[in-house]
């Protein structure tokens, strides 16, 4: 009779065939989770945030995903980075258009362009700590910022989270006979 123990059966979770990963983005530990308890977890849960990274990030409010996702200065740079991909030619005379509240007084005047390369210390109410904290990121402009992979990622990750179903085979099931039942 042989020692060893059998081969642990592997778990149906319905989601077998399903073929998409993000193993680029996340820690191997965290592949196999869905999104919406990635959304929840620790910045660490994206790979390359190392603990140098976890203290910056914690310093500008971002302890979770989530947070990082919706980190205002972030999506404010992403947001003028957007809008300058659009910017052709001269200001029509007479537009009001602008984007006052969301930069200091010296770039209020500039181009979309000229506020996506400018430091992001630029950006209203960032403090010149936090603008250290998020050059020792790499990100040393509002353009820089609104490309950084982290912060893309973790919105990628909150988003898709709203599209995902989280419940199990079983779990499924279950519901479908309840609701036959009723």
């Amino acid at each position: 009779m042989s020692s060893e123990e059998p081969p642990a059966k592997k778990t149906k979770t319905g989601w077998e065939g399903h073929t998409l990963n993000c193993a680029e983005a996340l820690m191997k530990d965290d592949e196999g989770q869905h999104f919406s308890e990635l959304v929840d977890a620790s910045v660490q849960t994206l790979q390359g945030i190392g603990v140098h990274a976890e203290i910056v990030l914690e310093a500008l409010g971002c302890s979770t995903v989530k947070d990082l996702a919706t980190y205002k200065f972030f999506l404010l740079a992403r947001a003028l980075k957007t809008l300058s991909e659009t910017e052709k030619g001269k200001r029509l005379d007479g537009s009001v258009m602008n984007v006052d509240k969301a930069v200091d007084k010296e770039y209020e005047s500039k181009t979309l362009k000229e506020i996506v390369a400018a430091p992001v210390a630029a950006l209203e109410g960032l403090s010149d700590k936090a603008g250290g904290l998020l050059e020792s990121l790499g990100c040393k402009t509002v353009g820089d910022l609104a490309e950084c992979k982290y912060f893309r990622w973790a919105e990628a990750i909150v988003c898709a989270a709203q599209y995902e179903e989280s419940k199990t085979a079983p779990e499924r099931k279950l519901d479908a006979a309840m609701n036959k039942l009723k």
